[in-house]
């Protein structure tokens, strides 16, 4: 870690290098040729391979289902199965671009990640105001982040993976440009100081954290169904005095890209009330993966947490 801002920089070390991390080096070589692939040739190995996923992992494929039956009742049962193997494509799709993201050139970054509405963040720090940019677990929303990082100034959280290999180098595609990132589990005391110096926060609230000691939380509906939901970007946006930006990130599959989409920031928020400012998050963040479905983090057990203490439904 730095000394200077207490920010997170796993550094590379020769520990790295030992033969227990050989076949993880192995694999990111590989990853390194498939982003020298045409996109269509990529495109085309996210389908097979998601489909592999999609009959043989069947844990991630249950909560999947589980997932889009809870959230999507109007669809029949063929209609949510169909979603769920694109989920898979597109999930399989966007890792098998990461290496753009690790070792590509800005050049090359800018040409396949677009930003909408970057004015709207770029006015908010012109009037000198603070900006939260509230976005969801979506399958690209690592291009967002470094799409961003590209032309703003930065700030996110993160929770360390277990390789370290696979840890360095994430941290390093986060960081490559405006990026700067703390643990998690220092809180939000370092996010409001970065909030006040300038840079936005790119933030994920959209995970049960339940978990999380000293979390704050409520169930908020989510796609219609009561959810763990931590109440903390109101408090944020109130001690911060920040604009909150709806942001998303989606792939383009007919052309091989990424677009990064900023809203307007949201009137009147923070309300004051904790409950009415986490019900409109979630449904704004609802609205955009409305938008592509299939791209959302489906796999995640954002309903793990059941009201009067009902048994998950992943069971």
């Amino acid at each position: 870690m730095s000394k200077k801002d207490n920010s997170y920089h796993p550094g590379f070390s020769s520990a790295l290098l030992m033969p227990r991390y050989w076949p993880t080096w192995l694999a990111l070589g590989l990853y390194g040729l498939l982003s020298g692939l045409p996109w269509r040739m990529r495109a085309g190995l996210g389908r097979r391979i998601g489909d592999l996923v999609y009959r043989t992992n069947a844990r991630r494929r249950h909560i999947v289902r589980v997932n889009l039956e809870l959230c999507f009742p109007e669809l029949d049962a063929a209609q949510r199965e169909q979603m769920a193997r694109d989920y898979f494509h597109r999930l399989i799709q966007s890792s098998l671009d990461y290496g753009v993201l690790w070792w590509g050139s800005a050049a090359r970054l800018d040409r396949m990640v677009s930003v909408d509405g970057a004015e709207h963040l770029q006015r908010c720090q012109t009037e000198g105001r603070p900006v939260i940019l509230l976005t969801g677990h979506s399958v690209a929303l690592d291009f967002g982040a470094t799409a961003i990082t590209r032309r703003f100034a930065t700030v996110g959280l993160i929770k360390p993976v277990r390789n370290p290999v696979i840890e360095w180098l994430m941290s390093r595609g986060r960081t490559r440009y405006q990026g700067s990132l703390y643990l998690r589990k220092e809180g939000l005391r370092p996010v409001v100081r970065a909030l006040r110096q300038g840079q936005a926060f790119y933030y994920l609230p959209d995970e049960d954290l339940t978990h999380v000691k000293g979390s704050d939380w409520i169930f908020a509906p989510f796609f219609g169904v009561p959810t763990a939901t931590i109440t903390a970007l109101g408090k944020l946006a109130r001690l911060s005095g920040a604009a909150v930006v709806p942001c998303m990130t989606r792939y383009l599959p007919e052309q091989g890209r990424y677009q990064v989409s900023l809203s307007a920031p949201l009137k009147d928020f923070p309300s004051g009330d904790a409950v009415a400012d986490t019900v409109r998050m979630n449904a704004e963040l609802e609205r955009m993966i409305r938008r592509q479905p299939e791209q959302y983090m489906w796999s995640l057990r954002l309903f793990k947490t059941r009201p009067d203490g009902a048994p998950s439904p992943y069971r």
